[in-house]
C-alpha cells in the first residue's frame, strides 16, 4: 500500500516570509502506460526551494481505464507493469497534493512540452481543470549555460555535471531536473530563477486557466492527417497576375488559422494567385504565413528558422493571416 502523503513540502502563500521571488521551483517528471501522454503511470516530483533540493519523491500510479492499456515499448523504457501499478491510487488523488505545488511555484521539466502536456492530458480525461501556472524547461537552460555538449538529453547533461541517478524513474529523472537548475544558478552566480531566465534568454511560459485544450491523441491525428507533400499542389487555373505578391514566390505556413480554414486550404488559394507552395522554411522561402491560433506557432520550429534566416539577412517575410489574405486579395490596378 503507498503512502498516500505524497508531496509534503511547504508551499508558500502570497505574502509568506522567508523565500525570495522566484526561488521555489516544482521539478515535475511524468512516465506513461502507452503513447498517449494522458497515460500517467508514475508522477516524479523535487522541489528546489531557496536553491536547494528539499523533496524528491517518485509515486505509482494507476492509469485512467480507458486510456491506460500498457504499450510493451513503454514498459521496456521505464519497467513499470501493470500489477505494479494495480492498487496505486489513479491521478485525481495524487493531484490533491500535487496541484498546490504546481500553482504555487514555477513549474521546471526537461523538454517541457512532453511533461506539461501529460499533466493537461490527465486533467483533461478525468473532467479536472487546467490551472494556471508558470513553467520553463531545464533542457533549454542547459543549452544557454553549458554550450558545445554533444546533445542536451537529460542523461547527457547530467552526466557533464558529473551527476549520477536511475533514468526514466520519474523521481530520479524530476531530481536531475533540480540538479541542472541548482548548478546552473551555482555557474552562473544568480540564485533568482526569473532573472536566471533573463540572462540567458530562457523564457517562462505561462499556462492560463480557462484556455482551450485539445488532447495530444486528438492533436496528433488532426496533424497527421494534415501532413501532405505541399509541392504536390497545383495550381486550379492557368491564368496568373503576374503583379501578384505571391506570383513566383515560395510560401510556407505554419501554426492553425482563426478562421478554421486548414493550411492545405490556405496553400490552394497561394497557387491559385502563382505561388509555389513549401514544406520547409529555406533561404529561397519568401514568405511564412503564421496562423494566429492560440499557442499553434509559439513553439514551431518552422517560426524560429525563419526569424533566424531574417536575423541573417535574408529576404524571408513573415506574416500573420490577416495579412495573409489582405495580400491574397490583391488585385493589379490596369491603367
Amino acid at each position: 500500500m503507498q503512502d498516500l502523503r505524497l508531496f509534503k513540502v511547504p508551499v508558500n502563500q502570497p505574502g509568506d516570509k522567508g523565500q525570495a521571488p522566484g526561488s521555489e521551483i516544482t521539478c515535475i517528471d511524468f512516465e506513461t502506460a502507452n503513447p498517449f501522454w494522458g497515460s500517467i503511470c508514475a508522477v516524479g516530483v523535487a522541489a528546489v526551494r531557496g536553491g536547494e533540493a528539499v523533496m524528491a519523491r517518485n509515486v505509482l500510479v494507476k492509469p485512467h481505464g480507458e486510456y491506460g492499456k500498457f504499450n510493451r515499448d513503454n514498459i521496456r523504457v521505464h519497467g513499470i507493469t501493470p500489477a505494479m501499478v494495480e492498487s496505486a491510487p489513479e491521478f485525481p488523488v495524487v493531484y490533491e497534493e500535487l496541484g498546490p505545488l504546481i500553482e504555487n511555484s514555477i513549474v521546471a521539466a526537461h523538454n517541457t512540452e512532453f511533461d506539461i502536456n501529460c499533466l493537461k492530458d490527465a486533467l483533461t480525461i478525468y473532467g479536472l481543470p487546467i490551472p494556471s501556472f508558470e513553467y520553463f524547461c531545464s533542457c533549454e537552460l542547459s543549452r544557454a549555460v553549458w554550450k558545445g555538449l554533444k546533445n542536451y538529453k537529460l542523461k547527457t547533461v547530467s552526466k557533464h555535471l558529473g551527476y549520477v541517478f536511475k533514468h526514466h524513474d520519474a523521481g530520479a529523472d524530476a531530481l536531475a531536473c533540480a540538479n541542472i537548475i541548482i548548478r546552473a544558478m551555482e555557474e552562473t552566480g544568480i540564485s533568482d530563477i526569473r532573472a536566471l531566465a533573463e540572462k540567458t534568454g530562457v523564457k517562462i511560459k505561462s499556462s492560463e486557466a480557462g484556455a482551450g485544450y485539445e488532447l495530444s491523441s486528438v492533436r496528433h491525428a488532426r496533424l497527421r492527417e494534415e501532413r501532405f507533400d505541399a509541392r504536390k499542389i497545383t495550381a486550379e487555373t492557368k491564368t496568373f497576375d503576374p503583379g501578384h505578391p505571391f506570383f513566383e514566390k515560395e510560401i510556407v505556413f505554419t501554426g492553425q488559422f482563426l478562421n478554421g480554414m486548414s493550411r492545405q486550404e490556405a496553400m490552394q488559394l497561394a497557387v491559385n494567385a502563382g505561388a509555389r507552395a513549401g514544406n520547409y522554411v529555406r533561404y529561397k522561402t519568401d514568405f511564412l504565413v503564421a496562423g494566429e491560433k492560440e499557442g499553434s506557432k509559439a513553439k514551431s520550429g518552422k517560426m524560429r528558422k525563419a526569424k533566424k534566416l531574417a536575423e541573417a539577412g535574408e529576404k524571408i517575410r513573415i506574416m500573420g493571416e490577416e495579412e495573409f489574405f489582405k495580400l491574397l486579395a490583391h488585385k493589379r490596378v490596369l491603367l
